[in-house]
């Protein structure tokens, strides 16, 4: 099924809400278990019908936000000591960028493709 303009956009809107409170508590969070578990429920909702099959860029945010929770496992890159750290800062970052971003389709492609960029290049290495 073909979604309209209007219908990504209200897809759009409805998975910002609830990704946002959680974006935010992932920024207020006080340690790293929590900030984890906030990202995996936001995870969570870019699985969820309708966004999942029907709002451009839920598949890409789910790659995007589950390859920054695997810095803990050491992959791509296993940096040591840091890597708490390495993960602390980049799921924060990335729950601050989503927050910032436009909320429209342009607004999720260049957050995707700065975070696919950046996963590439691993520019916080």
């Amino acid at each position: 099924m073909a979604v309209t303009d209007s219908e990504q956009v209200d897809l759009l809107t409805r998975f910002a809400a609830d990704v946002d409170p959680l974006a935010r508590r992932v920024l207020a969070a006080e340690r790293l278990p929590q900030v984890c578990e906030l990202v995996r429920e936001m995870m969570g909702h870019c699985l969820q019908a309708p966004y999942l099959e029907h709002m451009w860029g839920a598949g890409e945010l789910y790659a995007i936000w589950g390859e920054l929770d695997d810095i803990l496992d050491g992959r791509p890159v296993d940096h040591g000591p840091d890597t708490e750290a390495v993960a602390d800062r980049e799921l924060r970052r990335a729950a601050g960028e989503w927050l910032d971003m436009p909320r429209t389709e342009a607004g999720i492609r260049d957050y995707a493709y700065r975070w696919r960029t950046r996963l590439a290049e691993r520019t916080w290495i």
